[in-house]
């Protein structure tokens, strides 16, 4: 089975778009989270998106698993990084460390979403830590969230979530 990603499928007739075999919409993400930031505030708009987006890429993380059993988990990530690119969300890299205690660095290029704050910034990352949290086989959650504007890329940290 190749690991690569299958590109997306637009039905006119049907008004259909399928990204992966799945239904997908084409819409303003950043309209979204900043609506989303100004009707109940950024602190409760990121909790809102980020529990979604983190049980979605659980959700889709489990679902490799089971659909691509022969791919590794380096081979696994290359085909999430060509996913990102297929649906929009940016040009995304993520670098696991050597050391597996130290944080999984993850960049987006050009990314759909912008900001470190609010939904925005829980759109971007929580995905992420919900399908890593699946393949890793441990809750991961993301931290130190940067927008650099000029070079337009936003990074942040996936680590292990804390628990008090």
């Amino acid at each position: 089975m190749s690991s690569t990603v299958e590109g997306p499928v637009w039905d006119r007739e049907k008004g259909e778009l399928r990204i992966l075999g799945r239904r997908d919409t084409a819409m303003d993400v950043q309209a979204l989270c900043d609506h989303l930031d100004s009707l109940v505030g950024v602190q409760v708009g990121e909790v809102i998106i980020n529990n979604l987006e983190f049980r979605l890429g659980k959700q889709d993380g489990d679902s490799l698993r089971k659909e691509k059993p022969e791919l590794t988990i380096d081979e696994l990530i290359k085909y999430i990084e060509e996913w990102d690119r297929m649906v929009g969300v940016g040009a995304s890299k993520l670098t696991m460390p050597q050391n597996p205690v130290s944080p999984i660095l993850l960049e987006v290029w050009n990314p759909s979403v912008k900001g470190n704050q609010g939904a925005a910034k829980a759109f971007l990352f929580s995905w992420w830590a919900g399908v890593l949290s699946s393949l890793l086989g441990k809750i991961l959650e993301y931290k130190n969230v940067v927008y650099d504007q000029e070079k337009n890329i936003m990074k942040c940290e996936i680590v292990p979530r804390q628990t008090e």
